[in-house]
């Protein structure tokens, strides 16, 4: 069973990217690409609301040591990972792997190759993450 520490640190996680999605709302013009920043403002405060049910939802959730831990940090790092990677395309105009809200922008090679990669396996690893809560949701400790 997770320590109610472990359950507090997700929540806190989750306020701290709730708050820094309403700070960066605030500046989203000032990005090289706007409606990039926008979607990263919008990750941020959706992802810290997120963060934040499941830190409280946690206690509920039946999962090995091993699986847990795999699941907690995998949807944390991958939630972050993903602000950051879209704070990173809206700075520098990155967009092979954000089509849609990166039309009308690029930048070098390595940028973009940076960026698809930070944001891509963030996806990657929230999804994995997801997995294992929802696996451990429905094996819940109430059954």
């Amino acid at each position: 069973m997770p320590s109610m520490s472990f359950q507090r640190s997700l929540v806190i996680s989750g306020a701290a990217l709730f708050l820094l999605g309403l700070l960066q709302g605030a500046v989203v013009q000032s990005f090289t690409n706007p409606r990039m920043a926008l979607s990263a403002h919008l990750t941020a405060v959706q992802s810290g609301t997120v963060l934040m049910v499941v830190g409280v939802v946690w206690s509920v959730v039946s999962l090995n040591a091993v699986f847990s831990k795999i699941a907690r940090w995998s949807i944390m790092v991958g939630m972050y990972g993903l602000w950051i990677g879209l704070t990173l395309s809206a700075t520098t105009g990155a967009s092979a792997s954000l089509p849609i809200a990166g039309a009308g922008h690029d930048a070098d090679r390595l940028t973009e190759m940076g960026v698809s990669i930070m944001v891509l396996g963030s996806s990657a690893l929230m999804t994995i993450g997801w997995f294992f809560f929802l696996a451990g949701l429905i094996r819940s400790k109430g059954d």
